[in-house]
């Protein structure tokens, strides 16, 4: 009896957290993208700064630009050509993940899940404002994640009881 009453009020329990926390990832994953944006649009700017020197100079070729700067027998130079390859990698590699959120909701999680240690993320998640906003995307992940949440914690206890059953049963031979 208490072992039941345990299980009912455990399964409730995890499909509540789980809903919970399932309404709460396309809201973080919106203020991802937003600070994403951010972020791009800075870099985008501080390179359009190099871009137009070398759209005057190199025909649009910034990575002329970045030669030249690594041929001068200047130092100043050359250590700016490591400020604008950084800056460019950086431009490069938040463009590419723009360009991986703009597929489903069910890509653009994943794709967050394979950025669980990125500066981002983290950044993210020191920022984050918890909001339920009830829209189709919430209400369908959130309740994904309870079901599945649930039906784990259920196959969970199955797998106990069996267990159990089975060390009841056989005795010693």
């Amino acid at each position: 009896m208490l072992i039941k009453l345990v299980r009912r009020y455990s399964l409730n329990l995890v499909f509540a957290l789980a809903l919970l926390m399932g309404l709460q990832l396309p809201n973080f994953l919106h203020q991802y993208e937003t600070r994403l944006d951010a972020h791009y649009i800075e870099a985008k700017d501080q390179l359009s700064q190099y871009q137009a020197l070398a759209d005057v100079y190199f025909s649009g070729d910034l990575h002329a630009l970045i030669s030249k700067h690594k041929s001068s027998e200047q130092r100043l130079f050359k250590a700016e050509a490591q400020i604008i390859e950084k800056l460019l990698a950086r431009f490069n590699q938040l463009k590419a993940q723009k360009n991986a959120l703009q597929g489903s909701l069910i890509s653009r999680l994943y794709f967050l899940l394979g950025e669980l240690h990125s500066p981002l993320l983290k950044e993210t998640q020191e920022n984050y404002n918890a909001e339920i906003a009830l829209n189709q995307d919430s209400i369908i992940v959130g309740l994904a994640s309870a079901l599945l949440s649930t039906l784990l914690m259920e196959l969970l206890f199955l797998l106990i009881a069996v267990l159990f059953k089975r060390l009841r049963v056989s005795p010693c031979q």
